[in-house]
């Protein structure tokens, strides 16, 4: 151990991304661990929505940060296509979330309202309305909420531009070297493991995703579980205007000549095939939205593991017994919106000690509560 570090990140997701470009923009000697390869994980196994309106509810303490992310997205962009060239895919464009029977109207009506008592613009189209923005809409739909300030990205372009302005600033990434242990000593941080080394640290930040609770150290126990999500591509309709579409627990997501679909939820461990049943879900109700996709040719299928914690949001912050340990995982399906603005989060609370936002909701001292 011959070397120090001002902070070691775990993770080479969006996450450990963001936070390790964050911290070494601001002058720190960072270094960038991940097991396989970055973006190799549920980062690259996703369709980029940053569709908060859609994804959290009225009411949920996280709704004010999601929606501080989408907004941070509109200052990232250019700075990231300034310094690195990289095309992320940013799109605008809103996005909406179909109701296939009357029930699910009737929710979204009422999701409609409480967002726009929030200040936030929502819409309620009625069938004939969403049919004139999206013509292939399936004759179950309804209507559907649309919410216009929401946003897609590329979400793997994505993560590498801001590895590739994390290398700018300084930052050293190593692939392939996974973390086995964060070193404590005397209450503190003093360096995070190998099998291989040990890099000698006064801060470690945990942004491993569904691996996190394997880490040895750790002085409590991670409530985070795989959750897989089976993913497929198709070419995009001709002639369909693109149009991120939700549905039951599934998703339509354009990309370029493309279309996202996806995704499953399932408690399958850390096994990331594809099966037949889990595409065949997502087939057909991807093709209740959008019939015209029935036809279209699949390029490829594919799965990820995202990090779900028992109540749905991520654990972020300082670990209150173990000085210079920090919580930046467990994202679950916000990883994509929520990866930047954690990072700048991490930064301001590791060099400033603050940060604006209540992460009470993010403690991880919550499951303890909760047990």
């Amino acid at each position: 151990m011959n070397t120090s570090y001002d902070c070691v990140v775990i993770g080479g997701g969006i996450v450990g991304a963001a936070t390790t470009r964050a911290l070494a923009a601001r002058g720190r000697r960072v270094l960038l661990l991940e097991r396989a390869m970055p973006v190799s994980e549920a980062s690259g196994a996703a369709a980029g929505m940053l569709a908060p309106q859609l994804e959290v509810q009225a009411g949920d303490p996280l709704l004010p940060l999601a929606i501080a992310a989408r907004q941070y997205y509109a200052e990232l962009v250019p700075e990231l296509d300034r310094r690195t060239g990289v095309n992320v895919g940013y799109c605008l464009g809103g996005s909406l979330q179909v109701a296939l029977d009357a029930g699910e109207a009737a929710a979204l009506q009422a999701q409609v309202a409480a967002q726009t008592a929030l200040g936030l613009k929502a819409e309620w189209l009625p069938r004939e309305a969403l049919a004139r923005r999206q013509p292939g809409i399936g004759p179950e739909a309804l209507g559907a909420l649309l919410a216009p300030d929401d946003a897609r990205v590329n979400n793997v372009t994505l993560t590498a531009a801001l590895l590739a302005d994390a290398t700018r600033y300084g930052a050293e990434i190593v692939d392939h070297e996974a973390v086995t242990e964060v070193v404590v000593s005397s209450g503190r941080v003093t360096a995070v493991a190998t099998p291989r080394r040990r890099y000698g640290t006064g801060a470690a930040v945990v942004a491993a995703g569904a691996w996190s609770p394997s880490l040895k150290g750790l002085p409590r126990a991670l409530p985070i579980e795989p959750v897989r999500g089976q993913i497929a591509m198709v070419t995009w309709p001709v002639g369909e205007p693109p149009g991120v579409l939700f549905g039951r627990h599934l998703y339509v997501v354009p990309r370029g000549e493309d279309a996202i679909l996806g995704s499953t939820m399932e408690q399958a461990g850390f096994a990331k095939d594809t099966t037949a049943g889990g595409l065949a879900r997502i087939f057909a109700g991807t093709i209740a939205l959008l019939p015209v996709l029935a036809a279209q040719r699949i390029h490829r299928t594919w799965a990820g593991l995202r990090p779900v914690t028992p109540d749905g949001r991520p654990v972020i912050g300082a670990d209150p017994e173990v000085a210079g340990l920090w919580y930046a995982t467990g994202h679950g399906r916000q990883g994509i919106l929520l990866g930047p603005i954690t990072g700048e989060i991490i930064r301001d609370l590791l060099l400033d000690g603050a940060t604006r936002w209540d992460l009470d909701a993010c403690a991880v001292t919550r499951f303890a509560a909760a047990a």
